[in-house]
C-alpha cells in the first residue's frame, strides 16, 4: 500500500467539523461516558481514529466541546443567553429545559461534573467555561434587577447551585411534582429579594 494512502474516513468530515462534533454529541448523549474511548467512538461516527484526533485533541477537550454544545442548545432553547433576558424567565426557562427530552442532557453534563471533580486539571477548561458562563449570566440578570454589586456574586451562585441541585434531583427521583414546586418557591424568594432590591434604591 502506497505511503500516501489516504484513509477516506479521515476525509469524510475534512471540511465539516461542526457536523463531526454533532455526530459526536448524538453518540456520547445516547451512551454516556462510561467506558467510552477515542477508538470506538470514531468507528461509532464513521471516521477513523486519526481524524478524530486531529479534529479534537483529546478525549476530555472533545467532551468540553460537546458540553458546550448542549449548553448552548439548552441557553438557545430557554432564550436566556438573548441580552434581553431576566430574572423573570426563570421559571420559563426551568420548563423548557427540564422536558424529558432534554433531561438527558443534563444527565451528560452531570456525567462529565462528577469526572472533572476527580480530574481537575485535565477538565480544566470544561469546568471554567461551565462555571463561568452560568455565573457571569445570572450576574448579569441580578445586576440588571437592581441588585447591590457587592451581593450580586452570592445571589448569581445560589440561583446557579439551587437550579442544579434541582435538576440532578429531578434526574435520580423522577419527582417532577415535588422539584418542580421546589424550584417555584425558590423564585417567591428570589422574587421577594428582587423587590428589596426595588425599594432600597434612590428615589
Amino acid at each position: 500500500m502506497s505511503a500516501e494512502h489516504i484513509d477516506g474516513r479521515r476525509l469524510r468530515y475534512q471540511h465539516r467539523r461542526s457536523e463531526l462534533l454533532d455526530a459526536v454529541v448524538d453518540y456520547v448523549l445516547g451512551h454516556g461516558l462510561a467506558g467510552l474511548a477515542m477508538r470506538p467512538l470514531a468507528e461509532a461516527v464513521g471516521v477513523s481514529h486519526a481524524a478524530l484526533l486531529h479534529h479534537f485533541g483529546t478525549k476530555e477537550a472533545l467532551l468540553t466541546e460537546v458540553t458546550d454544545v448542549l449548553r448552548q442548545r439548552l441557553a438557545d432553547a430557554a432564550g436566556l443567553a438573548d441580552s434581553s433576558g431576566s430574572l423573570a424567565d426563570l421559571d420559563s426557562w426551568w420548563r423548557s429545559s427540564t422536558t424529558e427530552d432534554r433531561l438527558p442532557v443534563y444527565r451528560l453534563l452531570f456525567e462529565v461534573f462528577a469526572q472533572a471533580t476527580r480530574e481537575p486539571q485535565r477538565y480544566e477548561r470544561f469546568l471554567q467555561q461551565s462555571m463561568h458562563d452560568a455565573l457571569a449570566l445570572m450576574q448579569r440578570l441580578v445586576l440588571a434587577e437592581g441588585c447591590p454589586g457587592e451581593q450580586a456574586p452570592m445571589i448569581a451562585s445560589m440561583i446557579v447551585a439551587q437550579a442544579r441541585g434541582l435538576q440532578l434531583d429531578l434526574l435520580a427521583t423522577n419527582d417532577r411534582e415535588r422539584v418542580d414546586q421546589t424550584f417555584s418557591v425558590f423564585l417567591d424568594l428570589i422574587d421577594r429579594l428582587r423587590q428589596s432590591w426595588t425599594s432600597e434604591q434612590p428615589r
